[in-house]
């Protein structure tokens, strides 16, 4: 299927071929280091030989599987080689990549045998154009976000652990909530949509400057929205910036900023209304100051020096500098 990901084409080659998973891998020679999630990071060249005899699928195709194909753009750095552990987890550190969260479009999934795209996989998909709908980013039954399996195709149910009935290890079950059932949430305004499908140009190595601005900028304001900057836009981006939970009903312990799907989206709206003005890099951090200040927002966002080269500024990347001497931006080292 048009871009899918390698892990859900695998599952689903098992499924039609009625293939054991195990051997499968085994075959295709992606048992070995990395397993299943590396080989979704990029794959080595004998590795896509084999593939391509065994299966019939051309080796273009097979890499535009792998998070490879984002190189260039989403995912500066990709280590060359996924077997390669140490820089693999440098690499993730600084990384703007969800190793293991989900995201996913209900809509899609019911249309197409719940096969899973590749850039679900990045902060970047915050809606589907299709379907004129947010993505889902977690349970509606458990409200627990969905985890990847690192060596399996992902889940069409919720595998998380629940206490139903209380609090005894006992009693715990897993939820098994269908996922391609949650319900999501319409995108009310058409210029949300229209920033996805810019974004989505950007992934696809097809952007012009003013995209790569838009994501340049995007990156930095993630962590540091306030209410203020999209006041103008969807009342549900206003609200997931305003509500230290986002739209979940429990409190997201340790989940960083850009892991909210409705985030990302108003940080892309908000950048784009800044661009439209013409504002230079340091016009838009007074702008940036000033919003915050009306929202009673002071704190800096801190940055570690490897998420500044590896991942979210996106380097070169002409508004850190300028957010960096206003304080907004604290530049670091922390464990």
């Amino acid at each position: 299927m048009p871009g899918e990901s390698l892990t859900s084409w695998i599952g689903a080659l098992a499924h039609q071929q009625d293939f054991e998973m195990k051997p499968l891998l085994r075959e295709l020679h992606l048992d070995r280091v990395g397993g299943l999630s590396g080989a979704e990071l990029r794959l080595s060249d004998p590795v896509v030989r084999r593939m391509e005899k065994l299966t019939g699928i051309d080796a273009e195709r097979l890499r535009t599987m792998t998070l490879a194909r984002y190189a260039g753009n989403a995912l500066p750095h990709l280590p060359p080689f996924s077997s390669d552990g140490v820089a693999v987890q440098q690499w993730h550190k600084g990384a703007w990549f969800h190793h293991s969260q989900a995201r996913w479009c209900t809509k899609c999934l019911r249309g197409n045998d719940s096969r899973w795209l590749l850039r679900w996989k990045l902060p970047w998909s915050f809606a589907c154009v299709d379907h004129a709908v947010y993505v889902v980013t977690e349970c509606q039954a458990c409200w627990g976000s969905v985890d990847f399996r690192h060596d399996a195709p992902p889940e069409r149910t919720c595998n998380n652990w629940t206490d139903e009935g209380g609090w005894t290890y006992d009693l715990r079950e897993p939820c098994g909530f269908s996922l391609n059932m949650c319900q999501p949430v319409p995108v009310s305004d058409d210029s949300v949509l229209a920033l996805q499908a810019r974004v989505n140009a950007w992934l696809d190595g097809t952007p012009t400057h003013e995209d790569r601005q838009l994501v340049a900028l995007a990156a930095v304001l993630i962590p540091l929205l306030s209410p203020s900057m999209v006041r103008r836009g969807d009342p549900l981006l206003r609200y997931a910036v305003r509500s230290p939970r986002g739209t979940s009903q429990q409190q997201r312990k340790g989940r960083r900023p850009w892991t909210d799907s409705l985030r990302v989206a108003a940080a892309v709206y908000a950048a784009d209304s800044f661009l439209r003005r013409r504002y230079s890099a340091d016009q838009v951090a007074d702008w940036i100051v000033d919003l915050r200040h009306i929202d009673h927002r002071r704190r800096p966002w801190h940055m570690d020096v490897a998420e500044l080269a590896y991942g979210p500024s996106l380097r070169p990347n002409p508004f850190v500098e300028p957010l960096v001497h206003r304080g907004l931006i604290a530049l670091g080292g922390w464990l």
